[in-house]
């Protein structure tokens, strides 16, 4: 639509809140599943040039907070015991069992991604957001305000 045409909505902002319940099954602390020293290992080996994925996809640290952070961004390990393999292995094809399952959960490049505190636990963070709002802002650099 062009801006004018009579049916252009005008530029405007709005507030969102949500509120659902989320089930996390039981499960050990992370420090004591033996993957977790896979998930050291790959913190250590790629954050010295670690960037948020953010920045790197808007090529700029404009939206950007202070530190990194390592984020879970298929599945979150408190929800690792409740998935279905058949469904993840459907998307990444390296994982193909259990045990492949969870050393990828832990160190898988398509798994885990670097964001600043803002964009993985802040007000605009994908922990934070709706996934709708989150793809969105992907593609929409100042969408989450």
């Amino acid at each position: 639509m062009s801006a004018h045409d009579p049916r252009t909505v005008t530029a405007h902002d709005q507030a969102e809140t949500h509120r659902y319940r989320v089930h996390y099954p039981d499960h050990a602390p992370r420090e004591d599943d033996p993957h977790y020293k896979l998930f050291e290992e790959y913190r250590r080996r790629t954050r010295p040039t670690a960037r948020c994925a953010m920045t790197i996809r808007y090529d700029t640290a404009a939206h950007c907070s202070d530190g990194l952070e390592l984020h879970h961004a298929a599945v979150e390990f408190a929800v690792a015991n409740e998935v279905d393999l058949n469904l993840v292995t459907k998307d990444f094809p390296e994982v193909h069992d259990t045990e492949s399952f969870e050393r990828w959960l832990e160190s898988g490049e398509s798994q885990l991604v670097w964001l600043c505190t803002h964009h993985h636990r802040g007000s605009a963070g994908v922990h934070v957001v709706s996934a709708a709002d989150w793809a969105a802002a992907q593609y929409a650099p100042g969408f989450l305000q």
